[in-house]
């Protein structure tokens, strides 16, 4: 009897692999179960040390790269117009509070000073009269009161002999007009002395106003005068140097800036939705580009702004119209820097870097609740110490002035 027909393909394979084959099989299928398991196990540790990452730290913190250095930039100017004499640093030189800048041409207010002080040798002189007419005039006073006194004697009595004819009518007439006259007399004396103490004032001599006033043209040549020379405002390093020797200037030609480097701080541009849960004093991470991340600083946040940069720009945005796309705004968060990691690692204004913000303690506040009472930045290169030219003035006054006041 013949026997039935397999047709069957995958049986006849089957019926016709070696045993060494079928172990290869297996083997191969097993290896793609085992790298599909180890691919699963990886992929839920990631997941999971993402989740740990997430719940642990990442929840609890902001972070951004859009932030860059910033601090002050101080603009030197001159006070006073005046030609460039000399310099005496260039940029990135390092500065000190009240060292010398730059050197203007004194001829000219050294010449206005000098002729504010003959100025007020010659108000003292004029004052000094002043005070020397209300001696005068008080004299002629009493002369003029001396006078009206014998002619009202001489008209008493000739008042009374006039009814007993022992005088002519012409006499008593005459007698009667010098009484007259020395009355009015006395009257312009008084008036005269009354201008004269007028021109005085209630004040003494050194006291004046017109040599108060001559003392404060004398101080503002000194002031000038002064101010041709330009100091340092503050500690720090020379940036855009412009200024040339003989270049002439005023005040509002940009000399130099100064940008001190003891007072900096990081403008962090947090997206909207980062600044939910961030408060003003809450710890902050900062790593500068030029340093590196191993390079870490410890700051905190000192501020939020009030705006978006887009409303604060010239050309503010109008978003009432139909054609308008919502984008994600960002704003400026300031973060200050521990001032002893910034000595030892020193910013430059406008170089990157990265911010992380621990937003864990929400207790703090939102916006400063106090405001500031001390200033943030000073300088003392503008304080004259008037107490020489007070001198000076003093000694021109006494040279001028006799000590008898009226």
């Amino acid at each position: 009897m013949a026997e039935p027909q397999n047709n069957n393909p995958k049986a006849s394979v089957s019926a016709s692999a070696t045993p060494q084959e079928s172990l290869a099989n297996h083997h191969n299928n097993s290896k793609k179960s085992k790298i599909l398991w180890i691919v699963t196990i990886l992929i839920l540790v990631i997941g999971l040390g993402w989740f740990c990452y997430w719940f642990f730290y990442s929840q609890y913190h902001e972070y951004t790269d859009d932030a860059y250095a910033n601090g002050n930039m101080i603009t030197i100017n001159s006070a006073i117009p005046g030609g460039v004499q000399a310099f005496y640093v260039d940029n990135t030189d390092l500065v000190k509070e009240g060292q010398l800048l730059v050197q203007l041409d004194t001829t000219d207010y050294q010449v206005a000073y000098e002729k504010e002080l003959a100025s007020l040798a010659n108000v003292v002189l004029q004052v000094r009269q002043i005070y020397n007419n209300v001696l005068v005039s008080r004299t002629t006073v009493k002369n003029k009161q001396t006078v009206l006194s014998r002619a009202n004697f001489d008209y008493e009595n000739r008042r009374h002999l006039i009814k007993t004819d022992a005088i002519s009518n012409e006499d008593f007439v005459h007698a009667k007009d010098e009484h007259s006259i020395a009355e009015l007399d006395v009257k312009l004396a008084e008036y005269q002395l009354q201008t004269a103490l007028d021109l005085a004032g209630n004040t003494s001599i050194e006291n004046h106003p017109l040599i108060e006033q001559q003392k404060a043209n004398v101080r503002k040549a000194y002031y000038n005068l002064y101010h041709c020379s330009i100091y340092a405002p503050a500690t720090g390093y020379i940036a855009q140097r412009s200024v040339e020797v003989g270049q002439w200037i005023d005040s509002t030609v940009k000399l130099m800036a100064v940008i001190p480097a003891d007072y900096v701080w990081v403008d962090a541009n947090f997206k909207e939705t980062q600044l939910t849960y961030m408060r003003i004093g809450q710890p902050a991470k900062v790593w500068f580009d030029l340093y590196g991340s191993h390079v870490e600083m410890e700051g905190k946040v000192l501020g939020i702004a009030s705006g978006t940069g887009s409303v604060f720009s010239i050309i503010p945005p109008q978003n009432a119209t139909g054609n308008w796309i919502k984008i994600v705004q960002r704003l400026p968060v300031r973060i200050g820097l521990d001032p002893e990691k910034v000595k030892q690692y020193p910013t430059r204004l406008g170089i990157s870097a990265e911010v992380s913000v621990n937003i864990t303690n929400q207790d703090l506040p939102r916006f400063a609740l106090v405001p500031p009472t001390k200033p943030i930045a000073s300088t003392y290169i503008f304080d004259i110490h008037l107490e020489k030219i007070n001198q000076i003035i003093d000694k021109v006054i006494l040279e001028n002035l006799k000590k008898e006041s009226p």
